[in-house]
């Protein structure tokens, strides 16, 4: 184990061997004294069985994780995650790009939490965690592909997030918003606003709505859950059954139950564009078609349904997120505690 340098160069190398193996490496510098401390640094990982580790994690850059990360992950998600990745990665790229994965370690992911946390633009701490979230992602598939042995994320605490589970709409303003939805989205919108509202639907489920999900005798929707990839069903309510059946009568041939002009599922973003007209012409402030979904539930507390039968309608998958609605219940509680009051127990 030693140093030397090749010719035509002031740069110093080290020569060292591994169980029989033969290594060299730069040290990246022409100072004796410094390339004579990186050598022993690399003499202590050697002995301390780190050196692997570190040296394959110094041999592949943000930019080849990133890369590798898009191609072989990134297809297994959703559109929606996929999405987010694109939006997180914007911003990653432009602190982390250029380093060796050795170099990306918990300190330099906090100095960049730092850094968005007093940006210009204002960033919220769930954009944050989120922009986290993917660089974990992908530090987790370079761990896999063993370029580094540890995650650097795992040691960054996820900041605290506000709980908001979004405006409610009122009896009154549901009247007036549909009302002026007529007319918008080739007429469709006051019909999504219905579903939304009787379905607990999210923005992603309307435009993939067909025909074939509907059991209009049966009176049950089918769907896909866009977070869990599961379908699910749910009943209709009386009006929801009085809505589809109408549109039923002329079914495009897309099979469909919300089309574009061409036949192809309406866009997101088309449905959110002509959602804020119909807020606008309105006049509701501070509510966004996810606070549909919101709306349903929380009518559902308070009429005093069941938690869980809440969960089944949300589709959650974890009851921890329906409970957000029960502080709404506390009147049904209070009708159900009176059983209490019966010494026999019945409800009679």
């Amino acid at each position: 184990m030693g140093l030397y340098r090749r010719k035509e160069s002031s740069v110093w190398w080290m020569s060292f061997s591994i169980d029989g193996v033969q290594y060299k490496r730069s040290t990246q510098t022409s100072d004796r004294k410094l390339a004579e401390k990186i050598l022993g640094k690399v003499t202590t990982e050697i002995i301390e069985g780190m050196w692997f580790e570190r040296d394959t994690a110094s041999r592949h850059t943000y930019e080849e994780m990133k890369t590798r990360f898009l191609q072989d992950h990134a297809p297994t998600v959703s559109a929606n995650t996929q999405r987010s990745y694109t939006l997180s990665l914007k911003h990653l790229d432009g602190f982390f790009g250029g380093l060796t994965l050795d170099r990306i370690n918990p300190d330099l992911i906090s100095q960049y939490v730092t850094s968005r946390r007093q940006a210009k633009k204002k960033v919220g701490p769930g954009s944050r965690n989120r922009e986290i979230a993917a660089l974990s992602k992908m530090m987790n598939c370079a761990r896999r592909w063993r370029w580094v042995r540890e995650n650097p994320c795992e040691l960054v605490p996820k900041e605290k997030e506000p709980k908001d589970i979004g405006r409610v709409l009122t009896t009154d303003e549901e009247a007036l918003l549909i009302n002026k939805s007529k007319g918008i989205c080739n007429g469709d919108l006051q019909h999504i606003i219905l579903l939304a509202l009787h379905t607990g639907f999210r923005i992603g489920q309307v435009p993939l709505l067909k025909w074939t999900d509907i059991d209009l005798q049966k009176k049950t929707i089918k769907s896909l859950n866009e977070k869990t990839r599961q379908t699910y069903l749910i009943p209709m309510s009386e009006a929801l059954h009085v809505m589809l059946l109408a549109r039923s009568r002329v079914c495009h041939i897309s099979g469909l139950v919300f089309p574009s002009d061409s036949g192809t599922p309406l866009d997101k973003n088309n449905i959110r564009r002509a959602f804020r007209i119909a807020l606008d012409a309105a006049k509701i402030k501070g509510f966004r078609f996810h606070d549909l979904r919101h709306t349903a539930a929380t009518r559902l507390a308070q009429a005093g349904v069941d938690i869980y039968a809440i969960a089944s309608f949300l589709n959650h998958s974890q009851l921890s997120t329906t409970k957000r609605y029960a502080k709404h219940s506390v009147e049904s509680l209070r009708r159900a505690v009176s059983v209490l009051d019966r010494k026999d127990g019945t409800n009679g």
